[in-house]
């Protein structure tokens, strides 16, 4: 395969299943990206809010530091900053702080990166007593249980517009998509409520890429394709709605792409990277089809389907970057990287 020509460059995003891109099991990665840790009017500086207001946070609502020094002293890491930067987010949206405190508590690290990364998240009317993730969850499972179509698109396009697309997405979207397959095995939701709920996803997610009229950045567009059928490529529509929230469009093969396909598209164009999800094995010749790509564009490739694979001959370059916006920022800083070129 590929023989006498260089090698494609393929970054292999793992673990790869909904979870992987859902952002869980981050916390051990995130605390110990740094061990520095901070005082209360350093983090009051830092975060802009006052110093009385962080006693009163810790004190009320367990909002503050998790660490202490040799002697005994109390101080902030980034994920405890992280969880404080949320909460004061929420609270200046007019959110009540005990409602706030309960939300910015149920998150973990990976959870607050990606709740953080939307500029502008609402989070409900003023005033208003939100959810925590978990309990929209279960809206979710509920509402999809009844087969209420307009209230699950409601609830569905509140909770991207409260969180923003990656918040949503790591926080609520991923779980409640991964809870509705367990109640399925469970037999305690109908595989059609199951069906009800993807299906008002995937419209909400094309919804929200196409309200943010992206476009392309340096000239060489991001290419998204899935080995996958419609059903199993959740995790790269929200990936192209949390770029297109970034301004980013991407050139989009859509789902169960033929190798033919990427071939095609790499002979019109030179991506500035390529992103290939596959919960399933590949094809031989989808295999060969990332391989000729070789010397012009990066490859990302994503889900299981990659774990089996001697990806040895493709030259596989490991990146750590399970989640979805670890990949989108990968993504972003490929695209910036490389300079306007055609073939």
């Amino acid at each position: 395969m590929g023989e006498g020509r260089e090698s494609a460059s393929v970054m292999h995003v793992e673990p790869t299943g909904l979870g992987s891109l859902s952002g869980r099991g981050l916390e051990t990665s995130m605390d110990e990206e740094s061990e520095l840790l901070w005082g209360v009017g350093a983090v009051a500086e830092r975060v802009g809010v006052a110093t009385p207001t962080l006693r009163t946070w810790e004190r009320r609502y367990g909002i503050g530091p998790s660490r202490r020094t040799d002697g005994g002293h109390r101080r902030y890491n980034e994920t405890d900053i992280r969880r404080v930067q949320l909460m004061n987010r929420i609270v200046s949206s007019g959110v009540p702080a005990q409602s706030a405190a309960r939300v910015a508590l149920s998150l973990d690290s990976g959870g607050l990166v990606a709740a953080l990364a939307s500029d502008e998240p609402l989070y409900g009317a003023p005033g208003q007593v939100i959810a925590t993730p978990a309990e929209t969850v279960g809206r979710i499972i509920d509402t999809g249980a009844t087969l209420d179509v307009v209230g699950l698109t409601t609830l569905l396009a509140e909770t991207i517009r409260d969180w923003g697309v990656l918040g949503a997405w790591v926080n609520v979207l991923a779980p409640a998509l991964q809870d509705a397959a367990f109640a399925v095995a469970d037999h305690k939701l109908g595989e059609e409520a199951e069906r009800v709920i993807r299906e008002r996803l995937e419209v909400e997610l094309r919804s929200v890429a196409r309200s943010y009229a992206p476009r392309y950045l340096g000239g060489r567009p991001l290419v998204l394709a899935s080995v996958d059928a419609e059903a199993e490529s959740l995790a790269v529509l929200a990936l192209e709605a949390a770029l297109a929230g970034r301004g980013v469009a991407v050139l989009s093969l859509g789902f169960e792409v033929p190798a033919s396909a990427l071939l095609g598209l790499l002979d019109r164009v030179t991506p500035a990277a390529v992103y290939l999800w596959a919960s399933h094995v590949p094809t031989a010749a989808l295999v060969d089809a990332v391989d000729a790509s070789a010397g012009d564009t990066p490859v990302l490739v994503g889900g299981p389907g990659w774990v089996g694979l001697d990806t040895g001959l493709l030259q596989v370059e490991l990146v750590a970057a399970p989640d979805l916006l670890a990949v989108a920022d990968r993504l972003l800083g490929l695209m910036q990287e490389t300079p306007v070129a055609r073939r």
